[in-house]
C-alpha cells in the first residue's frame, strides 16, 4: 500500500511541476504580448542577452569552477534515485547507460532558477531526458559552500 501511496505522491509532484512550468510559460506569453513596438523590442532584447550571461556566471559563482562536472554527477545521481523510487519514470541517460551530455548540455546557457535556499534548480524541457509525458524535469543542485 505504501508503494502505491509513494507513486501517487511522485505523480502528483510531477504534475504540479509540469503545471507550474505551464503557468510560467503562459505568464511569459502574456508579458511578451504587452511588449512595445518592434524598434523598442530590439533594445529590450539586449538586456535579456546580458541576463543570460549573468545567469551563466551565477551558476559558476554558486557552484565553482568545476560546476559542469558537479551538476552532471548530481543530476545523474538524482535520475538514478528517481528511477528506483518510481519504476514508471525512465531517464534516457540511465536506461541507455549513456553520458548526460548525449542529451543535454551543461554550460553557461543552461536554464536554471534559484530556490528559496539559494540552490540552483536546473530545468530540462519535456522530452529531453525522459518521455515528454513526464513533463519538464527539475533538478535541485545543492550549493557548494566555501
Amino acid at each position: 500500500m505504501k508503494k502505491n501511496y509513494r507513486r501517487y505522491l511522485v505523480l502528483l509532484a510531477l504534475c504540479m511541476a509540469f503545471l507550474t512550468g505551464c503557468g510560467t510559460s503562459d505568464g511569459q506569453a502574456a508579458a511578451d504580448a504587452q511588449q512595445p513596438p518592434a524598434q523598442e523590442d530590439t533594445a529590450a532584447q539586449e538586456p535579456a542577452q546580458e541576463d543570460t550571461a549573468q545567469e551563466g556566471s551565477a551558476l559558476k559563482d554558486l557552484l565553482g569552477e568545476d560546476y559542469v562536472d558537479y551538476v552532471t554527477e548530481t543530476i545523474t545521481m538524482q535520475m538514478g534515485n528517481r528511477m528506483e523510487k518510481d519504476p514508471e519514470v525512465r531517464y534516457f541517460p540511465i536506461e541507455e547507460n549513456a553520458p548526460l551530455s548525449d542529451y543535454v548540455t551543461i554550460d553557461e546557457t543552461t536554464a536554471f532558477e534559484v530556490d528559496e535556499e539559494g540552490n540552483p534548480v536546473i530545468i530540462f524541457p519535456a522530452g529531453t531526458v525522459t518521455d515528454a509525458a513526464h513533463g519538464e524535469q527539475r533538478f535541485r543542485i545543492p550549493k557548494l559552500y566555501a
